[in-house]
């Protein structure tokens, strides 16, 4: 029988019981060990050959211990490698591979591999066009992260490389008006595009090529620039379900009535601007029907903050964050401005209201 391992099951075990445990499963498809105390010991251990699904993201393991299992397995689909400072190290953890050794692996994945779903950071730099040809042409989501710095030439060609991609994640990478349009007008079938802390000289043209499979856009600080204008012309040009915008400092009050009407099916909307007035959670509740989640920061409050709703009988709203913020002083600076203190997350359960707070962002 075949077993599906899933890393919640390893929350608090420690890396000697986790590398008893690889050592006894040899028949997954699927195995998740994102955010555990796996290492190159452990992962050593795990000799299946039926993986069409490994995550090993956030965890301590290299390459010394990850291409045999990539080489075992040539049914693999799904590989997520993210948040793995240690990806390029050898043995001893202190010397970092060496280039033919790094070639090495990449053409293990290039050679065996033909992926649908990849998640990419530290130790897949730099990566070129033809690493990338042709385990890529099936991929259908990717996520780059920190630790990984794709070229414009090979941002610019992903519609290429991937001609069926549909979900794309980017941080931290450099972005321009040339590569996000030619995204929009290229990949076709692309349904999700974030961009999360991207560098760069990005513009409103980025965003005025006509994206009709897009439902989901996330821009997340790489946009201060939008403004109502902006987002006028781009509820014209793609009809979304979910919308993240942060850091755009010159949204305002009116922002909220060209979202509602432009994208009325919304059920996922963070929207941060300035002057947002206080009844914008009800608002938001009543214009915009199929709204399960809003996201909001109390610094955007014109007021001093937004009032809870009431009566939310016969509404799909499930959860309201709202982000808060304080003063923080630099003894460098000698200055003071705002940083995150804490998330107000407000949980709707049948009739029933949580009120939790957590020290993240979300």
């Amino acid at each position: 029988m075949l077993a599906e391992i899933n890393s919640c099951l390893y929350v608090g075990i420690g890396s000697a019981a986790l590398s008893q445990l690889m050592s006894s499963i040899n028949a997954t498809k699927f195995l998740c060990l994102r955010e555990t105390s796996l290492t190159n010991g452990a992962l050593c251990k795990f000799v299946g050959s039926c993986l069409e699904y490994l995550d090993v993201s956030e965890t301590k393991v290299s390459m010394v211990s990850l291409a045999p299992v990539i080489r075992r397995n040539s049914y693999l689909n799904c590989l997520k490698t993210a948040g793995c400072p240690s990806l390029l190290f050898e043995h001893n953890e202190v010397e970092p591979m060496s280039d033919s050794n790094y070639r090495d692996f990449v053409q293990e994945i290039k050679s065996i591999c033909y992926l649908e779903d990849v998640e990419m950071g530290w130790g897949f730099c730099p990566i070129l066009i033809e690493d990338l040809v042709p385990s890529f042409s099936r991929v259908r989501k990717m996520t780059i992260g920190l630790g990984t710095t794709l070229a414009e030439s090979v941002l610019h060609s992903l519609p290429d490389i991937c001609p069926f991609l549909e979900f794309l994640i980017l941080r931290f990478q450099v972005m321009s008006d040339r590569i996000v349009r030619n995204l929009l007008e290229s990949a076709l079938n692309l349904q999700v595009l974030c961009l999360h802390c991207c560098l760069g000289s990005l513009t409103s043209y980025s965003f005025q090529a006509k994206a009709p499979a897009l439902r989901i856009l996330r821009l997340e600080w790489v946009t201060p620039w939008i403004t109502n204008d902006d987002l006028t012309i781009l509820t014209q040009n793609c009809s979304l379900v979910e919308l993240s915008l942060s850091g755009c400092k010159l949204l305002d009050s009116s922002s909220q009535e060209i979202i509602c009407s432009g994208w009325p099916n919304l059920t996922l909307l963070h929207l941060e601007g300035r002057g947002i007035g206080k009844a914008i959670i009800s608002d938001a509740i009543r214009e915009l029907p199929l709204l399960r989640m809003l996201a909001l920061d109390l610094c955007d409050a014109s007021e001093g903050g937004y009032d809870s709703p009431n009566n939310l009988e016969g509404t799909m709203i499930r959860t309201v964050r709202m982000s808060r913020c304080k003063s923080w002083r630099s003894c460098f600076e000698g200055s003071s401005k705002r940083v995150h203190k804490d998330t107000i997350v407000l949980e709707w359960s049948s009739r029933r209201l949580r009120t939790t707070i957590v020290k993240e962002r979300l």
